[in-house]
């Protein structure tokens, strides 16, 4: 943790200046950053998700809800945690299998950055059917044998809200 930085944040937040969204996660706004995609329908989806979601910004009340602490993470992800109930091959919008937690380095902890959609290859030949429109990203991981899909709703990502990997996330 840099105490200089936590105390720069800190500062510019009493003097009124725009702090940027990726120290934004107390604020309970449903504006989302949405690099990316521009389609409506999938806009009206993200905030959905968001809205469905926000209750796991506590990383207890995501574990209260029986999301598990996989100890996978990966740089420029972060730390993910399943709920082993939902995965299957549906696609459910307002249920991710996954969230994605990192490290704030102000406070030293974990806050919710992304959502994940996951479906077992086994179960699914193809991409699932996701988010309305083309600009979501279904990606193999060879590891996992899963279909993956990342949305970045807690932490902006300049490569789009879909995109596996954020440059923004340590």
């Amino acid at each position: 943790m840099n105490i200089r930085f936590c105390m720069a944040l800190t500062v510019l937040a009493l003097l009124g200046a725009a702090i940027p969204p990726a120290w934004a996660h107390g604020s309970d706004e449903t504006v989302i950053e949405t690099a990316g995609t521009s389609n409506p329908a999938t806009l009206v989806q993200l905030e959905t998700v968001k809205r469905a979601t926000a209750r796991f910004l506590d990383e207890q009340a995501a574990i209260d809800a029986g999301y598990v602490d996989i100890s996978v993470f990966y740089q420029n992800m972060g730390h993910h945690y399943l709920k082993p109930t939902l995965l299957d091959a549906t696609f459910e919008l307002e249920q991710p299998e996954l969230l994605v937690y990192a490290v704030d380095p102000c406070s030293g902890a974990r806050r919710l950055v992304a959502v994940e959609y996951a479906a077992p290859v086994d179960l699914v030949k193809d991409a699932p059917a996701g988010f309305a429109g083309t600009d979501d990203r279904w990606t193999v991981n060879q590891q996992f044998q899963l279909w993956t899909l990342h949305v970045w709703l807690y932490e902006y990502n300049p490569a789009g809200v879909f995109a596996s990997h954020n440059v923004r996330v340590p």
